[in-house]
């Protein structure tokens, strides 16, 4: 007795979503991107990817900490003095939330321009480091070429040399 064709039962793909075959492309089906590596740059993604255990570990993103704790100290103090000066305390409130939304924004930026500029830093030390190694290992690899034709040349210098002399 034979199995259908349809029968997944000793099918090892059915088990195995990867090895199914591609479907085809229809042409009401939206066009493929050309480069995988392409993303969805809009707003709608951008939120996606936001989940609510993202805001547990906020302050554990590189900057984040820094921009955030001097918005929260700058926008407070801009608050304050806002207040003494005689601004309302609802406004004075506004203009604390905006210098420190403001300032954590500009603080964070600042913080990863300087993490891009160390991280080619690095990579430029890397890179010369690599290079002065192949230089060294170059050298010594010359250096030990020209000490073993020395040395070859001094044997057949001394095999030429008679081992006694007559007068």
């Amino acid at each position: 007795m034979t199995t259908p064709p349809n029968d997944s039962s000793n099918n090892p793909e059915s088990e195995l979503p990867w090895l199914q075959k591609p479907t085809t492309i229809t042409p009401s089906s939206p066009p493929q991107k050309q480069n995988p590596q392409e993303e969805d740059l809009s707003l709608a993604a951008a939120l996606s990817t936001i989940t609510p255990s993202s805001f547990l570990t906020v302050h554990q993103t590189p900057c984040a900490r820094t921009g955030l704790l001097t918005g929260i100290g700058l926008g407070s103090a801009v608050g304050i003095l806002r207040s003494i000066l005689g601004l309302p305390i609802p406004r004075a409130a506004n203009w604390a939330v905006g210098t420190g939304a403001l300032t954590a924004i500009l603080q964070y930026e600042y913080c990863q321009a300087k993490r891009r500029q160390e991280k080619a830093k690095v990579a430029r030390v890397v890179e010369v480091y690599g290079q002065k190694q192949a230089e060294m290992r170059a050298k010594e690899e010359e250096d030990r070429r020209r000490k073993a034709e020395e040395e070859r040349r001094l044997l057949e210098e001394q095999k030429r040399k008679s081992w006694w002399k007559v007068w």
